[in-house]
Formats: C-alpha cells, structure tokens, sequence
C-alpha cells in the first residue's frame, strides 16, 4: 500500500473541519483502501468492512472539530476505522479482536507484478517476527501511530515503546536482508 501524502491528507482533513464537505472525496481518494483493508481485517467480512468504512466517514466528518492541523491525520482517520469496526463486533456480541496477519497479507490482485516480488519477501519477513513484534511494526507503519501513540494505546512507557519499536524494526531488517541475500 503506497503510502498516503501527510500534507495532502492534512490539508483535506483541515479543510473538512473548516466545513468543505468536499475534502471527504479527497480523504477517500487517499485512504479508502486502507481504511477497507483495516476494516476487513478486524471483522472478518467484506460487506461488514464495508458498512464500517461508510459509519467512520460519518464519524469522521462528526468529530473533525478534534483534528489538530499538522498532526498525524492519518493515524487520526485509522483510528475512528478501527474503533468503527470494534463497535460493530462489541454491538454484535463478537470478540473483537485484530487478525495481524490479514493487515500484512500484501500479495494480492491489487498489486503490480513488479511490486509482487518484494511485497512477498515483506510479508514472509513480517510473518517470522514475534506476535508483539508484529503488533509494533504494525501500530507504527500500518497505523502511522508515533511512538507516543503506540505507548497511549498499549499503556506502557514511551522509551519502552519506542526501545520494542526499534527492535522489531531491527529484527525485520536482519530479515530483509538475509532475504535478498538468499539465506
């Protein structure tokens, strides 16, 4: 998933808090997939995905008075998905839980045959980390989050957030790189 311009996003998310109703077509233009794709990977149905992404647009343009300009927006609209979706499984009684593993299944129809190589080496890499580890690399690169909002959201300290960060980034290095060199 290519990743979505932060000054671009900011601007639109600005000018939807400023009231142009327009800037929803922008944030969708630059989020809709991946706010699918979190969606989907949280409650397990395309359809239910679906009426996840359209409820977090209308949460989104609901509380876009707490959007700060030039923060992370994109964490900022990831979050309101995410927290969508977990409403729908609590409403209907599931276990909400996040399947990792679907967020980093990179491989598929939407990718280019250039890309496929490489996003494949990537997703075997990610798949030999260790679940918290994987949960790292996945606040920090899929979700945006900065080391401050992965410490908020898993409770723990900001140096121990970003000390499992910086591992899990240097594990999936050494990964990477034993890949390419075909170890």
């Amino acid at each position: 998933m290519a990743p979505a311009d932060p000054e671009q996003l900011d601007t639109l998310l600005t000018s939807l808090r400023h009231g142009n109703a327009n800037a929803l077509d922008g944030v969708y233009a630059l989020l809709g997939g991946q706010m699918l794709a979190l969606a989907r990977g949280i409650v397990h149905n395309r359809a239910d995905a679906e009426d996840v992404v359209s409820e977090s647009f209308l949460k989104l343009v609901r509380g876009i008075r707490s959007y700060r300009s030039g923060s992370n927006g994109r964490a900022f609209v990831m979050r309101i998905v995410r927290n969508t979706a977990f409403d729908l499984l609590r409403r209907r009684k599931i276990r909400a839980e996040e399947d990792l593993d679907a967020f980093f299944h990179l491989t598929d129809e939407r990718y280019d045959p250039g890309r496929t190589e490489d996003a494949l080496m990537l997703e075997e890499a990610v798949a030999k980390l260790d679940p918290p580890e994987r949960r790292m690399i996945y606040y920090r690169y899929y979700l945006d989050f900065t080391v401050r909002e992965i410490a908020q959201e898993t409770g723990m300290s900001k140096s121990a957030a970003a000390r499992l960060v910086s591992l899990a980034e240097e594990k999936l290095k050494k990964l990477l790189g034993a890949g390419q060199n075909g170890e």
